[in-house]
């Protein structure tokens, strides 16, 4: 705004430092004087260039010294040498339509990248990392949740783990990263009845899922899904999506620190698995079941059971088996179906 017919009011930044000070700035036919700094400078009019015209937008005058003035647009800076921009340029900025148009198309070029070319990449790049480099990640993410206390020591009796490493050794026999499986049982309060697997082939069991488990046959469905998600590099392949995610929005913002999270290993345990990844795992699940002479059935039963588990534990329970394995009736329906 002005504080009289020839001044201006607004803010002064000396190009060096990016805070600027409250000043006004007097016009003349022939310069201009400024008022709030110290040193109360004269500038002549064929010296200052005022920035274009942008719908509502500030303006701002160039100072032959490197400095700036913002202030208001308003009348009195039509005597001002003007700058111009660029012609499409001004073209683009004089229509809001269009504008409003372009950040649709970013916006839709952005979700097609994170629902279509993310999961490419991810399934790409990790196609091409060694299991042996995975297993780092996975091995950090079993440390840091057992430092946290997330994981305790289990309470499974050595002859249960005897008979349900038997199994395992059993399932993972033949299988491309065999040799790189590795079965933790760990007592998980937080957890609930639950199982999940960490890069690099580690294969985590809670206490309450073994408890709930009817039969070596349901534990060994549960095993038998899990190493789908192995063998599907499916963890991985969803650790470099968020992690490229929260590259762009540390990118964005400017705040390296952000990456933090993406360091926290522990988020790996809790991470949702896509439809997709779940249909995947599922069928290498029956696919291996039956060719151990086991029934997919077992997996259907066991699901439910472990259901049934997390829901008496109470809404409480901030992770659980439904948070990384979405219960649907289909993939029920789908293990009976496998069965027959």
């Amino acid at each position: 705004m002005t504080t009289a017919q020839n001044s201006l009011d607004g803010i002064y930044y000396d190009g060096h430092r990016p805070v600027g000070i409250n000043a006004t700035l007097s016009i003349s036919d022939s310069g201009v004087t400024f008022s709030g700094r110290e040193d109360a400078p004269y500038y002549s009019l064929p010296d200052l260039r005022v920035s274009p015209r942008i719908a509502q937008a500030d303006r701002y005058i160039k100072l032959p010294d490197g400095g700036q003035f913002q202030c208001p647009d308003c009348a009195l800076l039509d005597r001002f040498t003007q700058e111009s921009a660029e012609g499409w340029i001004a073209w683009l900025e004089a229509r809001v339509a269009l504008a409003v148009l372009g950040i649709g198309i970013v916006m839709a070029a952005l979700l097609l990248g994170y629902f279509y070319g993310l999961p490419k990449a991810a399934e790409y790049i990790a196609a091409r990392i060694p299991m042996e480099t995975e297993r780092i990640l996975g091995d950090q993410g079993l440390e840091w949740m057992e430092e946290n206390n997330w994981l305790q020591p289990t309470t499974i009796s050595d002859v249960m783990q005897i008979a349900y490493r038997h199994d395992f050794e059993t399932l993972r026999q033949g299988l491309p990263q065999a040799s790189h499986y590795q079965l933790e049982f760990r007592n998980a309060p937080h957890f609930g009845a639950n199982a999940f697997a960490l890069p690099g082939g580690i294969i985590v069991v809670t206490d309450a899922l073994a408890n709930v488990a009817t039969g070596r046959d349901q534990f060994a469905a549960v095993l038998a899904h899990e190493m789908g998600h192995v063998e599907h590099r499916h963890t991985l392949r969803l650790t470099l999506q968020n992690s490229a995610v929260l590259l762009a929005v540390a990118t964005v913002v400017g705040d390296a620190a952000t990456l933090g999270v993406a360091a926290v290993p522990a988020v790996l345990a809790q991470t949702q698995y896509s439809r997709e990844f779940e249909s995947e795992a599922d069928e290498f699940a029956f696919a291996l079941l039956k060719q151990h002479g086991m029934s997919p059935e077992a997996f259907a039963s066991v699901m439910l059971r472990m259901s049934e588990a997390n829901e008496k534990a109470g809404p409480n329970e901030p992770i659980g088996f439904l948070s990384t394995h979405p219960l649907t009736q289909e993939r029920i329906e789908r293990a009976r179906a496998a069965a027959h």
